[in-house]
């Protein structure tokens, strides 16, 4: 497994866009919003290189030759929801929160990571 700068970088904005978002909604909530900072920062690094790895395996072979459009977003958005899965657990195993707020943060934090995600490589590549 390839650990490349452009991977690093998206895994630092990750991190602190996930971690943002959970101490925010956590302080919002009166939370324990530091020990959910410490949270979403782990299961980000945890999650994010093997989907990183995933994604850039599974994208040559979804474009394929002869491909009418780039699959890139739907791949994205498609690999998030394990990773959602995955990261809401982690949240309901640690933070002994019910599955319900376990996914919602989770799912909050990872859709406010990919939307940045998406701005951020349009506003960058004009993609």
């Amino acid at each position: 497994m390839s650990f490349d700068s452009l991977e690093f970088i998206a895994l630092i904005i990750s991190i602190a866009i996930e971690t943002a978002i959970v101490s925010i909604w956590g302080k919002f909530r009166k939370l324990e919003w530091r020990l959910l900072a410490i949270v979403a920062a782990a299961s980000t690094l945890i999650t994010h290189p093997i989907l990183w790895q995933v994604f850039n395996d599974l994208l040559p072979t979804i474009n394929g030759e002869g491909a009418s459009t780039d699959r890139y977003n739907e791949l994205a958005l498609l690999l998030e929801i394990p990773v959602f899965i995955v990261e809401g657990s982690i949240y309901k195993w640690v933070m002994k929160y019910s599955w319900l707020a376990s996914m919602s943060i989770s799912s909050i934090a990872n859709l406010g990571s990919y939307l940045f995600g998406v701005w951020f490589w349009y506003a960058a590549f004009g993609w």
